[in-house]
Order: C-alpha cells, then sequence, then structure tokens
C-alpha cells in the first residue's frame, strides 16, 4: 500500500486533468464550474492523502522492522506529492478565472 504512494500522485494528477477536459463541455452547458471545483478538490485531498501516507512512512525510518519502504523512496513520493500538489492548485486557476464557456 505504501509502496503505491510513491506513484499515486503522478496518476492523481493525470484523472484530474483527464476528468476536467471531459467535464469541460458540461459546465459550459450548465454555466456552472461546480463539477470542475468537485474534481479539482477531491484531486487535492487524494494527493495530500498520498503525501500523508508517504510522510508517515518516511517518518518510520528509524525503526528498520516496521519500515514499509526504503526511506529515500517516501522522501521521493513527499517531494513528488507536494510538486504535484502545487501542479493541480495551477491547474485549478484557470477555473476561478473563466466562467464555463470561455
Amino acid at each position: 500500500m505504501t509502496r503505491t504512494a510513491a506513484l499515486a500522485s503522478p496518476l492523481v494528477w493525470f484523472a484530474n486533468q483527464v476528468a476536467q477536459f471531459a467535464l469541460a463541455p458540461l459546465a459550459c452547458v450548465w454555466h456552472s464550474n461546480l463539477m470542475l471545483w468537485i474534481v479539482a478538490a477531491a484531486a487535492l485531498l487524494l494527493d495530500t492523502g498520498c503525501g500523508v501516507v508517504a510522510w508517515s512512512a518516511w517518518q518510520k525510518r528509524a525503526d528498520e522492522d516496521a519500515m514499509p519502504m526504503p526511506p529515500w523512496l517516501a522522501l521521493s513520493a513527499v517531494m513528488l506529492s507536494a510538486s504535484f500538489f502545487v501542479v493541480i492548485v495551477a491547474q485549478t486557476i484557470p477555473i476561478l478565472m473563466l466562467a464555463g464557456c470561455e
């Protein structure tokens, strides 16, 4: 489970991008960005969860017996999660600035 946290953040970002692209025509029809906001919020929550799992795995590095993943992988997963959190926030900025059909 914790090893998947290393790759989950890029997958969450990709799913966010695909879902927002697929829902963009509906935002135009409904004249509301609510669905895009829900997708972005869900992606941010999932990415934060991935970061928390990786952070807890990195904190367990002192206990060699209970270590779920190598420390370098856990720290890389934390940094990857933080980086993709910033990317998802950057992708959410246009939703804030633009209406449904712009």
